[in-house]
């Protein structure tokens, strides 16, 4: 293959002398004679090489090769300067700006061949090792990434399992490893941290895995024996998690998210700064979820108690500076799952009458929450059983959603953030959830746009408006699930 070389020297005779050279020895070979013809001439042709006068009128070698530098179309074009000059200062200066080589003029032919070839050559086997480097660096990136997709895939398998054995918190560990994730951006953690306290809040109630369906899905008091019986699960979780000495961090959460930061908690009575950073971090996203949620043993409780239960618990309970950030957070309605938009007296009236059919509660419930029944019912052909289906899968997928749009949000991927906006407004559409759909929409339309602003100033409203969606329908599920026989109770406190 015959190389192209450039020569860039405004003195007709160098020219002449280094293109005899060049072309009988088997390279094609083009003259200009300024360094302007030379960068628009790189902006057509890539030459193999450039050699480059340093002293031309006009524009000289050294400006010269500070502009193609800073041209991507000619960074990898290797450049060797011709001079006529002896001083050390000028081959420095020359070899500081990114030359490869010099060439003294005149020109001797031996030496000009020898350095052209040298230079040509070794360029091409630099840039054939990177390459080789890059594609390797991409291949062991890809594996890691792999592996750290096929572990949270397992985490998130292993969390789900414990969740399903409470029928009424399910989603639980989800929601509190995303509460704690959220946390600790907040607190200034470095996002290797905030995955990790992320894997840490989905396995902080592995040890629930050994108790009972009995104890756990036990809608009344628990005895003492039962309650000590919940308090063992910390360190069966932690007698789990150990083993996993690739992850060691992950049994922290599990064995000490039930200490308080007085003192008084368990398993090991650690206090204050004893317990475990990610600990305290967790034990207060654990404690918000408790409240925000509905269990067996209490409804949702709203936004003004949940904050003052922290602020009772604060240097008591829970962790004052992480206390601080959960109630700034209660406090922007960021991510606040509780049905508010529900109307709080309608509620009450539903959960202690109930002397309406089931169709009629689900029906009034959602109209109630700012679900529109109608709609849904009419996409499910007017089938109750189905609507019904309908809205327990829609619950039972929103965790998923809402990590995925989480996952594409930080950091922003506009087209896996589009794709899930999108299967959302869909999702919500059909069920009814006309208000979620359309804000849905909205988050998918910026980011075809790309308008990243829009995202990040509304993506948490989409996550709101998603759980408290959620919070409504899961609401009505229960009630027409319960019927008079299921009351609401307020007496179990194992979380």
């Amino acid at each position: 293959m015959a190389y192209r070389i450039v020569i860039t020297d405004d003195d007709p005779l160098n020219l002449k002398a280094a293109t005899h050279i060049l072309t009988q020895n088997g390279f094609m070979v083009d003259c200009l004679r300024s360094g302007e013809e030379l960068l628009e001439y790189v902006d057509k042709i890539k030459p193999d090489l450039i050699l480059l006068d340093i002293h031309m009128v006009g524009m000289d070698g050294f400006e010269t090769i500070k502009r193609l530098h800073a041209r991507s179309t000619s960074e990898s074009v290797p450049v060797i300067f011709l001079t006529a000059d002896d001083e050390e200062d000028t081959e420095a200066k020359a070899l500081s700006l990114g030359a490869t080589d010099f060439v003294k003029k005149p020109f001797v032919s031996s030496i000009l061949l020898l350095r052209v070839r040298n230079s040509i050559e070794l360029f091409r086997l630099q840039r054939h090792l990177m390459d080789e480097v890059r594609k390797k660096t991409e291949e062991v990136v890809k594996e890691h990434e792999r592996n750290e997709r096929l572990s949270l895939q397992v985490v998130q398998t292993i969390a789900g399992a414990i969740d399903a054995k409470d029928k009424y918190t399910n989603g639980h560990s989800l929601r509190v490893a995303q509460y704690s994730r959220e946390i600790a951006r907040r607190a200034g953690y470095s996002k290797r941290a905030q995955n990790e306290i992320y894997m840490m809040g989905l396995l902080h109630d592995v040890g629930k895995i050994g108790i009972g369906d009995d104890i756990i899905n036990k809608p009344s008091r628990l005895t003492v024996e039962e309650y000590d019986i919940i308090k063992t699960h910390p360190m069966v979780g932690f007698g789990i998690l150990k083993n996993i000495t690739e992850l060691p961090m992950l049994a922290i959460g599990a064995r000490w998210h039930h200490e308080r930061y007085d003192g008084s908690g368990y398993p090991d009575g650690l206090k204050g700064n004893d317990i475990p950073e990610e600990a305290r971090l967790i034990a207060v996203a654990d404690a918000y979820d408790a409240m925000s949620s509905c269990r067996t043993y209490h409804e949702s409780y709203d936004k003004e108690f949940v904050k003052n239960e922290f602020l009772k618990g604060r240097g008591v309970q829970f962790d004052p500076y992480f206390t601080d950030i959960m109630i700034e957070m209660i406090s922007e309605d960021l991510r606040y799952n509780v049905e508010e938009s529900l109307d709080r007296n309608e509620f009450e009236k539903l959960v202690i009458k109930r002397e309406s059919s089931p169709e009629e509660t689900l029906l009034s419930v959602l109209s109630a929450g700012g679900v529109d029944p109608k709609t849904g019912m009419r996409y499910c052909m007017n089938d109750t059983d189905f609507y019904t289906e309908m809205l327990t899968d829609f619950v039972d997928g929103a965790p998923q959603r809402e990590q995925a749009l989480m996952d594409f949000f930080s950091p922003l991927d506009t087209e896996g953030y589009r794709i899930n906006s999108h299967s959302l407004k869909s999702a919500s559409r059909t069920i009814g959830a006309l208000e979620l759909s359309k804000t849905a929409e909205q988050m998918e339309n910026a980011a075809r746009v790309n308008d990243t602003a829009f995202i990040y100033d509304n993506h948490y409203k989409l996550i709101n408006d998603l759980g408290r969606t959620t919070g409504i329908i899961r609401t009505a599920l229960a009630l027409i699930a319960g019927g008079e026989d299921n009351p609401v109770t307020t007496n179990k406190d194992d979380e």
